[in-house]
Parts: structure tokens; sequence; C-alpha cells
């Protein structure tokens, strides 16, 4: 199993290490070469008194090895590639840091060989490829296999995901439908028993699942010899606790404090906060928290879209030409779109899709090489700079630099009726960028945005809006994710 996000674990800090060691050999061989040998296009060797501009900088080819793998995705998320495609998604993070090496001695006006700088890049391009393939050779995970309780829908994603993904070194041993005993099978004790939780109801299980385990006790010998390592808890039926919260929700823009009195199972769960009545303790599964968080983040968000739209003026110049000139229609588009409180507002954006893409006035999602994209319009996309109109939204308190992204009307009635909790989201403002966007895939389901939605609103802070954003950056310079 992975350990919490953004904890730096045994193997990626060796990978980190090794990544500055690479670094700082490539560039030493870089300097030994043009010391010792004539190379072609050259009419001399290097003179040696020219190491001194190794000592100089090899600090700052150091950090910039650790910031241009960063930024281009190379420490999260964990994925076993093929050799050939790790090679071609090494290859682009040398080359940035190249240029901004070559660009920062230019512009600082520091004299330093331009040929220790080439040499430099193909190096630590051979380098990086031969280090990084042997680590994923030997930093394979051990295998952990798995029982997932339950058998619907969410079970079977997760089953799916441990399938594709097996760099993570888990496997499914089988699962076991919920609720698990036939005491504890009403609502008030767990999961609602009759809403297609247990397989059987709602079709064939999905093969993913593996087979199904006959009881508890098989799970507990399982376990017991060693045959099995975690079990994976996925509930899923809705139920009187998730109406309560969308009801509460969705009711008005403040919401009052939820407290519950935890049993066994939810007082092992990690960090919670609790009250105390007497002896007595209940955890606050819900508490309005803007009061003392909002206006300090509404100061960040204020100068941080001030600066931003200063910065971008010039992309949202050559994108609004780009548009203008690539097809006809407005360059910018307005649409409605559900925030803090179910309020809703416009929201400003370049337009990607031709001028009729919704000419029957029908809310339609935009899926992977949508074929109603302009040639423009799949640019802007895959490099977001189709969002930055949104910078005026976020000016006018519509929107924050990270939150939840903002929905149009239609889904969120349709997500409000079908998936549970949805409500819950639309007590933070709508951000530019979020939790889901740096986390998820393009194709993310709208249930598991929901759970990334929900963990950034119960531990919101300026530390993760500033984490987010810099992973922004880097799914950015990917073109990866949502």
């Amino acid at each position: 199993m992975q350990t919490r996000a953004g904890a730096l674990t045994p193997g990626i800090f060796w990978l980190f290490l090794g990544d500055l060691l690479v670094a700082l050999a490539a560039f030493a061989v870089a300097f030994q070469l043009r010391v010792t040998t004539v190379l072609p296009g050259a009419s001399s060797l290097l003179p040696g008194e020219r190491w001194v501009f190794f000592h100089q900088y090899w600090p700052w080819v150091v950090a910039g090895q650790a910031l241009a793998l960063y930024l281009f995705g190379h420490y999260h998320p964990r994925t076993e590639r093929p050799r050939l495609e790790l090679l071609r998604r090494i290859a682009p993070a040398v080359l940035a840091l190249t240029l901004a090496l070559g660009s920062g001695l230019f512009f600082t006006n520091h004299i330093f060989p331009r040929s220790v700088i080439a040499l430099f890049a193909a190096f630590d391009i051979l380098l990086l490829w031969l280090w990084r393939s042997l680590w994923q050779s030997l930093a394979r995970a051990p295998e952990r296999r798995v029982v997932l309780l339950g058998s619907g829908a969410a079970a079977a994603e997760v089953a799916r995901k441990i399938r594709e993904h097996h760099v993570h070194g888990l496997r499914v041993h089988g699962h076991l439908p919920l609720p698990l005993f036939a005491a504890g099978s009403t609502a008030e004790n767990g999961e609602d028993n009759g809403r297609g939780e247990r397989g059987e109801r709602g079709g064939p299980v999905d093969p993913a699942l593996g087979p199904r385990l006959s009881g508890i006790e098989e799970v507990e010998s399982l376990y017991a010899s060693g045959v099995i390592h975690d079990l994976i808890l996925v509930p899923e039926a809705r139920n009187w606790r998730t109406d309560l919260l969308d009801r509460l929700s969705a009711s008005s823009r403040s919401r009052p404090t939820l407290l519950l009195l935890p049993g066994p199972f939810e007082s092992l769960i990690g960090a919670m906060r609790y009250r105390w009545i007497n002896d007595l303790p209940l955890i606050e599964v819900t508490r309005d928290t803007d009061a003392g968080f909002r206006p300090l983040k509404r100061v960040v968000d204020l100068l941080g879209a001030a600066v931003l739209l200063g910065l971008a003026a010039p992309l949202m110049l050559g994108a609004a030409i780009a548009v203008r000139v690539s097809s006809p229609g407005p360059v910018l588009l307005r649409q409605q779109r559900v925030g803090r409180g179910l309020a809703t507002f416009r929201l400003w954006k370049f337009r990607t899709m031709s001028a009729d893409a919704e000419h029957d006035s029908r809310e339609v999602l935009a899926r992977l090489n949508d074929p109603r994209l302009t040639p423009v319009g799949g640019a802007l996309r895959r490099f977001r700079l189709d969002e930055l109109p949104q910078l005026w939204n976020v000016l006018l308190g519509e929107m924050s630099l990270v939150g939840p992204r903002p929905e149009r009307p239609g889904f969120v009635q349709k997500h409000l009726a079908e998936i549970p909790g949805y409500a819950e989201r639309f007590a933070a403002t709508p951000g530019l960028t979020g939790l889901a966007q740096v986390n998820g895939e393009y194709n993310t389901t709208p249930e598991n945005k929901l759970r990334y939605d929900l963990a950034y609103i119960a531990n919101r802070s300026l530390w993760l809006d500033l984490s987010i954003l810099l992973r922004t950056i880097r799914i950015v310079l990917t073109s990866q994710g949502l």
C-alpha cells in the first residue's frame, strides 16, 4: 500500500538521491571530456582552469535537476514504464533544465563554455535513463494479496485499478459482499443492504473482483495463514447518513456542526477532531471552518490572481488571437456554473470548440480527443490555457485558485440525484485547480472526483493549496491529468 500523500518514502528518497548524483556526474563528465578531448567543431581543449566553473555552478545544476524532474512528473505518481517511453519522458525534463541553465547564464552575462552545457544534456539523459531503468527493475514492490469487502461498482473500480497498475504490488485474492454479518445487516448498523451492494442483485459480479469467499471465517483463516495481507473495505450504498449530509450541505451557505458518537471502528480511523461531553467523546464529522480560513484564503486569491494575470497577459493575448483567426465564433465563452452553496455564476474561458458544439442547448461532457475541439482549442486545453480567463472569476470572488472544479447545472442536478454526499462539495468555493485535478486521470469518474474534493474540504490549508498549485504546474508541463 502507498503511504499518505506527500510522504517521502524510502524508495523515493533513494531515487531522488540517485537523480542528484546523476546530475553531478553528468556535469563532471562533460567538463572532463572538454578538458581532455578535442571534440568535432572545437579548435582546442578547454583550459584546465575552467574547472572553476564546475565548482561554481554544480549546486545550481543539481537543484535544477530535482526541480525539472518534479515538474515533469517523475516523482508522482509511481508508474512502471517501458524503457523507450522512459527515455522519451526523461528527455524533455533534461532539455528544459538545459534551456533554463543556458538562458540564466546568458541573461546574467556569465561566461560559461556552451559546449559543456550541450555535453551535460547528452550525458544527463543517458545516465538518467540507465539509472532509472535500473531503479525501476530493483524497486518493484513485493506482492501483497488483498481481499475486497464489497462487491458493487466501487469495489469493481478498485479491483480494476489494482489489476491495471500492478506496480504497487497488489493482487486481488477475492471478495466478500457486504454486509459481513447477518446481525449487522441493518442500515442502522452499517450499510443499506438492499441497493445492489451484494453484487448478485445487480447482475453478474465483475470478474476483476476475483472469487467470492464463503464468509468472514474464511477471511480470518486466510489472514492467519499468511495467504492475504490486506483488507479493503468498499461500502457504497446510499444510506441515511449520506442523505443527511446532502440535505445539510444544500440547505444553506453555512453548515451546522455535525457530531458523531463513535463506535470502535470509527475510533480507529486516524487523526480526527473530537469534542467531549463530560467523558463522552464525539467526532466532528463536519463543521464550518470558513470563519477563520476564508478571509486569509481570499487575500491569497486576490494577490495570486493579480500576479498571474500580469504574468499570463502575453499568453492570453496570443491565445485570443489564435482563437479568433482559427475558427468562426466568439473568443471568450461565458458558461453558467454552480459554486459555493449551490449558487450559480458565469464562468469565463477561451472557446476551444466549434461555435455550434452545443447547438441543441444540451450540456455534453467533454471527452478525450473530442471531435468538437478546434485545432487551436485542442492545444489550449492540453496546456490548460483555456482556463486563464477564470482568473477574473477569482478576482470577483466567485472562484478561488484552489478548490473543487465548478460543474454545469445539468451535471450537478444529475450527480446530486445519483451520487451520495455530492452536495457536500459545495461547502467550498470552486477553484481553478483542485486535488482531483492533480491526482486524477482524464476519465476519472464523478464519484472518485468527489472523494478527492471531500478530502480537500476536510483538510484544506494554505500549505495544501500551495502543494496543489505546484503540482498543477507539473500537470500543465506534462499535459497529464484532467
